[in-house]
């Protein structure tokens, strides 16, 4: 992924997510909603309690200019767990999240149906490069183009299966264009506000 203020420069997941995260606490706070964070690997990083206000957001702020990349298996285990004891109140929760590794698909959906009763889950991914449905890219030229096709389909199939699974529970599921991420998570949420579904 490259930056467009610098094409030699590639933009990392993390920083895609971070831009976003601030993007919706931006868009809350001009809302007047509360808004809060949780950041997350194999274990609960940070926890800002949903409040309001310019300070707030300079502490959310703050709190995830500290992440960093870490090597490591979400632990959705834990992370669910500490949810469900620490938010009592019904609370639109909007994940920033990779969920390509079937296995942590399963985890996360396993995990899911402990709380979207309670709360409104609104899952996003960027999509990876090659997920797409067979026959929708006209650049196949060489048989090495049509095995990368075949695996980004099967790629692309699970994703939309684990989005099936996830609207059944009542989760929402978006795989985002990596530069749409922040407009297509702003968007999501005022969509909710609009149709006051929390």
């Amino acid at each position: 992924m490259a930056d467009p203020a610098d094409p030699g420069r590639r933009v990392s997941t993390l920083e895609r997510f971070i831009t976003a995260g601030l993007m919706l606490a931006l868009a809350a706070e001009r809302q007047g909603d509360l808004f809060g964070l949780l950041t997350f690997s194999d274990r609960v990083h940070e926890f800002v309690r949903a409040r309001n206000g310019q300070a707030h957001y300079s502490l959310c702020r703050d709190a995830l200019y500290t992440l960093h990349p870490q090597i490591v298996t979400p632990d959705y285990d834990e992370l669910f767990a500490f949810i469900r004891t620490r938010l009592r109140r019904r609370a639109l929760l909007v994940f920033l999240t990779a969920l390509d590794d079937p296995l942590l698909a399963e985890s996360f959906e396993r995990n899911a149906g402990l709380i979207c009763r309670q709360h409104l889950l609104l899952v996003n991914m960027i999509q990876p490069p090659d997920a797409r449905p067979l026959f929708s890219n006209p650049r196949v030229a060489r048989l090495d183009d049509l095995y990368r096709e075949l695996g980004g389909h099967v790629q692309w199939q699970n994703l939309m299966e684990l989005g099936k699974k996830l609207k059944q529970r009542g989760v929402q599921f978006s795989l985002l264009q990596n530069e749409k991420l922040s407009a297509g998570v702003v968007t999501q949420y005022l969509n909710v506000k609009r149709r006051q579904l929390v």
